[in-house]
């Protein structure tokens, strides 16, 4: 990948230098993250900082293996200025972050190298124990709503870490978005941004007396102290949990509540952070103009950002701690697969797909390996014999777990290929297909049953449950990519009644009756349930078993076939089939009619 960067090195840290110059090693902390951006591709940087620190930045970034360009900016309006420059001149992709990012190389790879991510942030599901961070809002995979110090988030699905990638086909939106972030910066922050911020002030401020009172017993050997950052991240937690705009949470009293010096301190340092990263700031604006942002996951890799000499130590210990392999090869394993795959095909077909990857297989040729797995398993089916059928029913399973392989691998080498994902598609389907044939012909042969009409019926039920997958993931996607953008002034991530944006409805075409109906009451009591059913592991594993995902149908293939015989290996797929078509139309008419 051929890209360029711009890092912000704005924030300072307690022992008087920018925390992006922070000793790391034999090298800074800016300067090990621009050596790992140059090994992906970055061929120069932008590196952006305070006036009074530009001489510390120059000697941080000395040695760095990448062309430099060192900018000194006074204010967040010069900041995206700058960013507005750099993307007006540059025709390669960018890379925009923090410059006191401590990772590792892959968790970059996963947001620069790989294919999949045209635009996109690195992120997490949960929050990251130690360091701050802003949450964020994901829908289908696309980014729709954004934290800043003055932005809050509704139900948030994840916490942005500090680095955003955008492509040459999204550079206007980019230039626009920070032009309009300068002109809203350029005499202060809005009025409702400083109003936001003060809410945020308070709400740290209460997380931290919560956090004081109530976390110190079960704290982890190593970790900082109640006072601390990850502390003060609880309030943000309970501020950007919030689903009303209301400020339903009682703040008048929260300043006359006495802090001891150390959380007093922590509290000072968060606010002062805050201010000074523009980065948060930024993807508020690209998300507002419509950027089509989707989410690199850190998994298990590790990821910090500290701003003292203490937490470069610290954070330094725990990331060589790390079995990178090992990790790297956790995180190749899909984090929502289903049931049988999880935990009866998922733990042994990662190591097979590390073997495949020390002899240098490639995805492609595993997946075609699958597919002729596949064919003999349909030939073995089609003799019609007892044996036949066992030996079939190993084959498809050595198909499926195959079929696990070639993503673990992809996602184990980051070689992923549009080709790859069409033939993996395709031949999904390909091999189930082809398995119901030579079920139908062992019937007949061995059975002496004719099943080509159940046969038929369950290639017709697959196909539709297929086509209404698909069909409901393309109008998500089309509603995501029509919704109203939000004026950037506007603290709250959704429309307010009354206030008008590009694209959106009048008030009086927006069928506010519609809103309360009983239909809409009964989604949205649906959705929270389902929502609710997710959090816990007893209760989410039967909701994906329910909808016979591929690896429940292979296994249901298998065993029925093995056992009984193929009459009553289509019954089951097409009640079961059946079944999981209901609740999911169900699901889905709720999710809708919920929106």
């Amino acid at each position: 990948m051929t890209a360029a960067a711009v890092l912000f090195a704005t924030v300072g840290s307690p022992d008087g230098p920018p925390a992006a110059a922070l000793k790391c090693g034999a090298s800074t902390l800016i300067g090990r993250l621009l050596d790992q951006l140059a090994s992906l591709g970055v061929e120069k940087a932008w590196v952006v900082t305070r006036p009074e620190w530009h001489g510390d930045i120059e000697a941080a970034t000395a040695q760095a293996g990448l062309t430099i360009e060192l900018r000194s900016s006074a204010s967040t309006a010069e900041d995206m200025r700058t960013v507005d420059e750099v993307a007006s001149a540059t025709r390669k992709p960018l890379v925009i972050g923090s410059g006191d990012i401590l990772t590792q190389r892959e968790v970059l790879a996963g947001l620069l190298a790989d294919p999949r991510v045209v635009s996109g942030i690195l992120t997490r599901s949960k929050r990251v124990r130690g360091s701050w961070t802003f949450r964020t809002r994901a829908e289908r995979g696309r980014l729709v709503s954004a934290g800043s110090p003055y932005h809050r988030v509704r139900k948030p699905t994840g916490h942005f870490l500090g680095l955003i990638k955008i492509d040459q086909r999204d550079r206007a939106s980019l230039v626009s978005a920070s032009r309009k972030l300068a002109e809203l910066t350029e005499s202060g922050l809005p009025p409702r941004w400083e109003e936001e911020f003060e809410r945020n002030r308070q709400t740290w401020r209460l997380g931290l007396v919560r956090s004081a009172a109530g976390t110190e017993a079960d704290q982890r050997p190593g970790e900082r102290s109640a006072g601390d950052a990850q502390d003060t991240q609880q309030g943000v937690a309970l501020l950007n949990d919030e689903e009303e705009d209301d400020d339903p949470l009682d703040l008048d009293s929260v300043e006359d509540i006495v802090l001891d010096p150390e959380s007093e301190r922590s509290l000072a340092r968060r606010i002062e952070v805050a201010r000074r990263d523009p980065v948060p700031l930024l993807l508020v604006g690209l998300v507002r103009s419509q950027v089509h942002l989707t989410n690199s996951y850190l998994r298990e890799l590790y990821w910090s950002r500290p701003l003292s000499a203490e937490d470069v130590e610290l954070s330094m210990e725990r990331m060589e701690g790390y079995d990178e392999d090992r990790v790297l090869l956790d995180s190749a394993v899909k984090g929502s697969d289903g049931f049988f795959t999880t935990f009866f095909v998922s733990p042994y077909s990662k190591y097979i797909a590390r073997w495949a990857a020390r002899r240098g297989w490639t995805p492609n040729g595993v997946t075609v390996l699958s597919m002729a797995l596949g064919i003999v398993a349909a030939v073995l089916f089609a003799t019609g014999t007892r044996e036949g059928l066992i030996a079939g029913a190993v084959m498809l399973q050595a198909s499926f777990t195959l079929d696990c392989v070639d993503g673990q691998l992809a996602r184990y080498t980051r070689t992923f290929s549009k080709l790859g994902s069409w033939l993996d598609s395709v031949f999904d389907r390909a091999k189930e297909y082809v398995a119901y044939a030579g079920l139908a012909i062992g019937a007949a042969i061995g059975f002496g049953l004719d099943v080509w009409p159940l046969a038929a019926a369950a290639f017709a039920l697959q196909t539709v449950r297929h086509a209404v997958d698909f069909s409901f993931a393309s109008a998500r996607h089309h509603v995501l990519s029509t919704l109203p953008a939000l004026p950037l002034d506007q603290p709250e991530d959704r429309l307010l009644p009354g206030r008008r944006t590009e694209g959106a409805l009048p008030e009086e075409d927006a069928l506010p009756a519609a809103r309360t109906s009983l239909l809409n009451r009964l989604g949205r009591s649906g959705a929270a349930v389902s929502r609710a059913l997710e959090r816990r592991s007893v209760t989410r594993w039967p909701k994906k078993i329910i909808v016979l995902p591929i690896g429940e149908r292979m296994a249901l293939i298998s065993v029925t076939a093995a056992v009984w015989n193929p009459q009553v290996t289509f019954i089951a797929l097409l009640v079961w089939g059946s079944l999981a078509l209901l609740y999911q139309l169900t699901g889905r008419t709720l999710r809708t009619v919920a929106a």
